[in-house]
């Protein structure tokens, strides 16, 4: 049995120990390598996982802490609470924001978003990996909330293969009964599932897109037992708590794994739904990542990774006042950041594509035939949004892949 300093471990099945001594603090273990890595932004154009287990933690406000000190009306002191309580997440899976991966950073308009960039500068300009980040903005489901993140991590904790370690922090505050704040997914073998959305009355619609989920990975031999992070996109976030609520009664008897839960703009069913999952060892294959169920050459139902490494791609935005020649430029830059990472668009897992203006999501579609090998495009979502965070760029892509092994 694993011991536990501080944290309670969770694996699926339910509570295993408590608790563990904190994580070194040199990274045995993990190594991450930053391309392009920025001192002036402490940001880099993407992150490597050379070695190390990902660990994905849920969306955490700045006002999470079990005993939260006052939360000011101001965009950095927010962050940074936001960050300390990302920070105490991932102490619960043995590692901390010296081996931070991707962070998504949630703001409720363009204005918040310099404070969050002055603030990662300072904290990570001269951190020696740098990490991936992307901006979205969305309403917050709590008043007074004006940033939130979630985040993707490395770790030296091994899992047991095939298991997800769902994992408890007794200094953040829980939403929902059974609700982890982060998840390990061990190193090697892994699955994404495209978004789904199902019709019918909220929480009718909720139980029905995860019975699709749990559909999709049952095709590809992977359970409920196996996610590691599940994330929602609503269009009435103030119902953003039901989400949870509804999504961790599928997890009946077991520790739910962490969620996240952002606004969405697109008009039609309740919520769309997206989650990743570990996967056992499979049989060999000659790909790196499996596409499977392309649907029109832009989307693939799943993605099943069987090599090769994670790279995690910040944020991109087009350098064109135009919103569609900004998707252009968008596409130009991820196909120049996957190669300086050695990788390629056949070895994209998950994109998410976050649009806020109609020329531009008509242009994602157009292009992505065209970009993508059309039995091998990646398991994706697609999102109207409020902004992406940053004034005069009307959309963002959110990229992971992963490098060539074969």
């Amino acid at each position: 049995m694993n011991a536990l300093s501080g944290s309670c471990l969770l694996l699926a099945s339910g509570l295993l120990a408590a608790p563990t001594p904190a994580p070194p603090q040199a990274a045995a273990g993990v190594r991450l390598r930053s391309i392009n890595p920025d001192p002036a932004t402490g940001v880099a154009r993407a992150v490597i996982v050379d070695q190390g287990s990902l660990v994905h933690t849920a969306l955490v406000f700045p006002d999470d802490a079990v005993d939260p000190p006052q939360v000011q009306d101001d965009a950095r002191a927010q962050g940074a609470r936001a960050l300390a309580n990302i920070e105490h997440a991932l102490r619960a899976a043995r590692t901390t924001l010296d081996s931070l991966v991707r962070l998504h950073v949630y703001v409720t308009g363009a204005a918040v978003t310099p404070a969050i960039d002055r603030l990662l500068a300072e904290r990570f300009g001269r951190a020696d990996t740098k990490p991936a980040v992307t901006f979205v903005e969305t309403a917050m489901p709590r008043a007074g909330m004006l940033v939130a993140m979630d985040a993707v991590a490395a770790t030296a904790w091994t899992p047991e293969p095939g298991t997800a370690a769902r994992v408890v922090s007794p200094l953040l505050r829980q939403r929902t009964p059974r609700a982890a704040h982060a998840a390990i997914q061990r190193a090697g073998p892994f699955v994404v599932v495209s978004g789904r959305a199902a019709p019918g009355d909220f929480d009718d619609a909720i139980r029905g897109t995860l019975a699709q989920l749990r559909g999709d990975l049952e095709r590809v031999g992977v359970s409920f037992d196996q996610v590691v992070q599940i994330k929602s996109f609503v269009g009435d976030i103030g119902r953003a708590q039901r989400v949870e609520e509804v999504v961790s009664e599928a997890f009946v008897g077991a520790t739910a794994p962490p969620q996240v839960v952002m606004e969405s703009r697109m008009a039609g069913d309740p919520a769309e739904i997206e989650l990743v999952a570990t996967a056992p060892p499979g049989p060999d294959s000659r790909t790196d990542v499996e596409h499977l169920q392309p649907i029109l050459g832009r989307y693939s139902r799943v993605a099943r990774v069987n090599g090769g490494r994670p790279i995690f791609v910040s944020g991109l935005y087009g350098g064109s006042p135009d919103s569609v020649a900004q998707v252009d430029d968008m596409f130009a830059a991820l196909q120049r950041v996957l190669q300086d990472a050695g990788s390629d668009v056949r070895h994209l897992v998950k994109a998410t594509y976050y649009v806020s203006d109609k020329a531009a999501d008509d242009r994602i579609n157009a292009i992505r035939p065209t970009i993508y090998d059309p039995d091998h495009p990646p398991a994706a979502s697609k999102l109207l949004v409020r902004g992406t965070g940053r004034d005069g760029k009307a959309s963002t892509f959110d990229m992971i892949a992963v490098t060539s092994a074969r």
